[in-house]
């Protein structure tokens, strides 16, 4: 059963990603620095609407791996043997850039979030256990206070030394599971979360956005944005990010009605449905055009797009088709269209 208003928010989380990548100017690039946050958020609202209590946690963590790792690794062999074979001379062509990027450290760049959706993914089933164990909606969120406030301070106090040694690769998972896991809980409860604590989380982020602006402008003697609180997130970043997304879950039906009325629909839905391989697409558009940001996110995103449809029209048309087994067919999809 699926949610529009779930795809709605995949479609803006997914256009807000590829925009940050054209290289926006600095408002707009704040103005959009709730998209991997939003993205996360719906992740949890997806897996509560889809949650079946059925197979092992292993078979689940192989249909993860099969949904987020191996188009990843399918599109990065094809990008890498493209580049070998067109310009071998190519910085991005050496073992060390191959290798951070098949184990999504950094390597090319960009492929850090799918990092992020994968630890998240793997904790996935027992946030969902923390959310179904706290029936009150008063405790949840005294739970989820609490948790982020630990979490701030487990950052402040560590901040120091993640990028030392090896402490930086248990880092690299340990401090965005923790607070990107709180956002997808939260993602589980604003599924089923009335109108009025929905509100209520709305006017709560707003506050403490305001409050922690106020003690770092104080502290550093200007604005400080965001974004330079990001790596790892911290709950000023976040307490932006969920009060976006907060906003735009509670007008999603008011939003779904213009597109409808605009007759794109359609279009919103294929983006959302197909929106890892539309992400893994734009990756080349963006590395190799150059020109002003407004012509770079329509030329990106409409390339990325076209290829992600017409990648699909091949699986469906032509090499589904020629399969027989349903397993096979099966598998086929989750890897090559999504």
């Amino acid at each position: 059963m699926r949610d529009q208003r779930i795809d709605l928010l995949r479609f803006i989380g997914l256009s807000m990603i590829i925009f940050a990548h054209v290289g926006p100017p600095g408002l707009l690039f704040q103005l959009r620095n709730f998209d991997v946050p939003l993205m996360v958020l719906i992740s949890g609202m997806s897996y509560g609407l889809s949650y079946r209590e059925t197979g092992t946690y292993t078979s689940y963590l192989w249909k993860r791996f099969k949904r987020l790792v191996l188009p990843v690794w399918l599109f990065l062999t094809a990008y890498f043997l493209g580049i070998y074979f067109v310009n071998n001379s190519d910085p991005q062509v050496n073992v060390r850039t191959v290798f951070d990027s098949f184990v999504l450290l950094g390597g090319i760049g960009y492929v850090w979030i799918i990092r992020v959706f994968l630890i998240v993914a793997l904790i996935a089933p027992f946030i969902y256990k923390i959310d179904k164990s706290i029936e009150s909606t008063r405790l949840f969120y005294l739970f989820v206070i609490v948790a982020f406030f630990s979490w701030e301070v487990l950052r402040y106090i560590s901040y120091g030394y993640i990028n030392q040694g090896f402490l930086k690769y248990i880092t690299l998972v340990t401090h965005y599971a923790i607070p990107y896991g709180l956002v997808y809980l939260l993602g589980l409860r604003m599924l089923v979360m009335s109108n009025r604590a929905l509100i209520v989380t709305i006017l709560s982020t707003l506050f403490i956005l305001v409050t922690y602006g106020i003690i770092l402008y104080v502290k550093e003697g200007h604005v400080v944005l965001t974004q330079a609180m990001k790596y790892p997130p911290s709950v000023y970043y976040l307490s932006y990010a969920i009060f976006v997304s907060a906003l735009l879950w509670l007008f999603a039906e008011r939003i779904l009605n213009v597109i409808s009325y605009l007759r794109f629909e359609n279009i919103m839905l294929f983006i959302s449905q197909n929106s890892i391989w539309i992400y893994l697409w734009h990756i080349p558009f963006i590395k190799y055009l150059d020109t002003n940001f407004v012509a770079k996110y329509g030329c990106v995103y409409i390339g990325a797009t076209c290829i992600a449809f017409l990648q699909v029209w091949l699986v469906s048309n032509v090499l589904i088709p020629k399969v027989r087994n349903k397993t096979t067919i099966k598998n086929i999809k989750m890897i090559l269209t999504g």
